[in-house]
């Protein structure tokens, strides 16, 4: 099964911008790194600052935390979609086997499933008005 919607010119094109999706967010991730070392020589030992300066650092932490997490997660779907089009599959979603729409996937080069279902899978899928 293909996504008769893309041409091989199209799937050259995404190829192209995956990697240099990839590439961003490999030097994002050893950013993030090198911060979280440099701030853990900066901060020493946490008790001996004041409750407002380990409260910060802790809440900075945090925030570094859920950034790289969803850093990681792209670059999982930015893998997951190189692999896909090594298969042939690109453009088709890896839970339905459904097309992905040309138009998401421009938007998105690195979806891997169809709207519908990116929302039923993030927990905001909305139906009739309210959400599930």
């Amino acid at each position: 099964m293909a996504n008769t919607e893309l041409d091989e010119g199209f799937v050259q094109q995404q190829r192209r911008r995956l990697e240099e999706i990839r590439g961003e967010l490999a030097r994002l991730g050893g950013g993030l790194e090198d911060d979280q070392r440099d701030r853990g020589e900066d901060e020493g030992d946490l008790t001996a600052n004041d409750s407002g300066d380990m409260s910060q650092s802790l809440f900075t932490r945090e925030v570094d935390a859920t950034v790289e997490e969803q850093v990681e997660r792209r670059l999982e779907h930015v893998e997951r979609a190189l692999q896909k089009i090594e298969e042939g599959t690109y453009g088709l979603s890896d839970e339905s086997g459904e097309p992905i729409p040309k138009g998401r996937l421009e938007a998105v080069p690195e979806a891997i499933r169809t709207v519908e279902e990116q929302q039923r899978s993030s927990g905001t899928y909305r139906h009739r008005g309210g959400q599930i």
